[in-house]
């Protein structure tokens, strides 16, 4: 079991804990609105990541430069982003957000993702046996990627000799590259800086 399974399963305690007290007070909030609790990455800096990396895309030539050669769309599925801080992040808080929004600008297409193309295989394999000929979804047309979105977030952390003070600085780069020939197309670093110190 490795760390991140173990920082995983902890925090998944330590939530089933605090929900069994009677003591919590609930209030509603905007989503968009920034809540800071500690210097980690959180929602609102995967927000920002995605905003910045969305902007960033579509402002660039290799969405023309592709219809140009292909006449016709890019179709991107999107890969791993490797978390290389010791931190949990979940990259799909804006790798979801980006596709979304890179999707419904009209201007890319995205194939499914791999675990959901698994899931789809094995529903049309089922419609072989049990379905209504004339509605069966035909197999191998399945259409192929031309980019694959990947990823990493890196960090670094300092802290003052008395402890009591934290400097959190994560930087999230995310690229394109070409599945038939290896080039990068697109390529964007978003950076996020924090300051913490303890009360006491």
């Amino acid at each position: 079991m490795n760390n991140r399974n173990i920082a995983a399963g902890l925090m998944a305690l330590a939530v089933i804990l605090g929900g069994c007290s009677k003591n919590w007070q609930v209030k509603r909030i905007d989503p968009d609105t920034v809540v800071d609790l500690d210097y980690r990455f959180d929602d609102d800096d995967a927000r920002e990541v995605a905003r910045g990396m969305i902007d960033d895309a579509l402002s660039r030539p290799w969405i023309g430069e592709h219809m140009a050669v292909h006449e016709k769309r890019p179709l991107i599925v999107v890969g791993s982003v490797k978390n290389e801080t010791e931190d949990y992040i979940d990259p799909d808080l804006f790798t979801d957000v980006i596709q979304e929004e890179l999707l419904n600008s009209g201007k890319v297409r995205f194939v499914a993702e791999r675990d959901l193309r698994a899931e789809l295989r094995q529903e049309r394999l089922d419609d072989q046996e049990f379905l209504d000929p004339a509605t069966i979804k035909q197999a191998a047309m399945e259409k192929g990627a031309d980019y694959m979105m990947l990823g990493r977030i890196k960090d670094v952390k300092e802290r003052s000799r008395d402890g009591k003070s934290i400097v959190a600085f994560y930087q999230v780069t995310l690229e394109l590259i070409d599945i038939e020939t290896n080039e990068k197309v697109w390529i964007e670093s978003r950076e996020i800086k924090k300051t913490a110190r303890r009360a006491r």
